[in-house]
């Protein structure tokens, strides 16, 4: 809150207390114009609180730490319960939390926390990667996901900036709706900036910050089209997801950074190898994908050999030469198949690419029907 004060020669004395309250609050106070010029003209993070949930004490102090070097100011709290209390007395930009938690879990503090302000960006902390766990948190409103044990550091930093600047967006674009229906004059103007602030909003909702690659949100969305077009004209298309070989081994021995580098350098020749009516994104991790739209199983193949040379190219990290290599699962339809889950399609490449790195990686793989859904299980499960 703000205490003012009138001193005895008629100046102005403004304490500034913490704030329980958001920016349209304050814009709405009496002195509210001074107040935003003179407390809210500063760096975007400056003031911004960030709530941690995790029952590991540990997790919440590395993240805590993560955040607080960004500008954030951190509160931590060790169960759903203790979160919820929180957000008594603070309003929060962003939240990462736990999954597993006792009491209240990281998909029900979600939920809540949506039915209480949906500008609020929740990222869900999990050491549960399966497709099942994420799916459920993004269709849950989750802004979106990091992989524990959290080791890149830069990638955890990166999603909370970015999740900050959504949800500014989304609470300027919410206080200009205000703003249009009290000024009717200034309608054309309003109406402009909204559009542009919904087109950053949908950029920035579909796109991986670290690639500038679609997202696995846009992925999924862009599928179940393909899906829908094969249905109706029978419109072949194939699918390829690519994963980098060892890149464990690749970070512990260059640092996390360069191995940012890596996943770019990846993202380059993915798209040199599509077209415009493809879809390049990374599904997670170093995990990519790729949609080559009207191409059957040998046009894939093609593009996949590609790739897989091209990727072998050198790169100078600190000062040495070093190539990695990929693995790459295709799966198509390009018959007469009757398909209705896009993620079969998905699970099917999936199979693909267990199947190129048990056989040595560096190396593409087919998804093939029947006959092989026994070994496909085999190794999947032996994954």
């Amino acid at each position: 809150m703000l205490n003012i004060h009138f001193c005895a020669d008629l100046t102005l004395s403004i304490v500034y207390t913490e704030i329980p309250c958001s920016r349209v609050a304050i814009r709405d106070h009496p002195w509210g114009d001074t107040l935003t010029n003179e407390y809210m003209n500063t760096s975007p993070i400056f003031r911004s609180v960030a709530l941690v949930v995790d029952d590991d004490q540990s997790t919440c102090d590395v993240v805590a730490a993560v955040l607080e070097q960004e500008g954030f100011t951190v509160v931590t709290a060790n169960s759903g319960e203790e979160a919820l209390e929180h957000f008594g007395s603070h309003v929060f930009d962003i939240v990462f939390t736990d999954v597993c938690m006792d009491g209240i879990s990281g998909l029900e503090l979600l939920n809540r926390i949506s039915n209480m302000d949906s500008t609020v960006k929740t990222v869900i902390m999990t050491a549960h990667g399966g497709f099942d766990t994420v799916l459920q948190a993004l269709k849950g409103g989750a802004y979106d996901y990091i992989e524990k044990p959290i080791l890149n550091h830069a990638r955890l930093a990166a999603t909370a900036r970015k999740a900050h600047a959504h949800a500014l967006l989304e609470r300027d674009n919410v206080e200009l709706i205000v703003k249009l229906k009290a000024s009717h004059s200034k309608l054309a103007d309003a109406n402009a900036q909204l559009l542009e602030l919904n087109q950053k909003l949908e950029s920035m909702a579909i796109t991986d910050p670290l690639t500038g690659l679609k997202n696995r949100r846009y992925i999924d969305d862009i599928l179940r089209q393909e899906v829908a077009l094969y249905k109706r004209y029978g419109n072949p298309f194939s699918i390829l997801l690519i994963d980098v070989d060892n890149f464990k081994t690749v970070n512990d021995n260059y640092g996390h950074a360069n191995g940012d580098e890596i996943l770019k350098f990846l993202s380059d020749v993915l798209l040199e190898n599509s077209r415009e009516s493809d879809t390049v994104g990374r599904y997670g991790g170093e995990e990519f994908f790729l949609l080559l739209h009207g191409t059957a199983r040998a046009g894939a193949e093609i593009v996949a050999n590609r790739i897989l040379e091209q990727v072998k190219r050198p790169m100078e990290i600190e000062g040495e030469s070093v190539s990695v290599t990929v693995s790459i699962g295709i799966a198509h339809l390009d018959a007469a198949e009757d398909l209705d889950d896009p993620n079969e399609l998905v699970k099917r490449s999936d199979e693909a690419l267990y199947k190129a790195k048990n056989n040595g990686r560096n190396r593409i793989e087919v998804y093939q029907a029947a006959a092989n859904d026994d070994e496909n299980d085999e190794l999947q499960a032996a994954g």
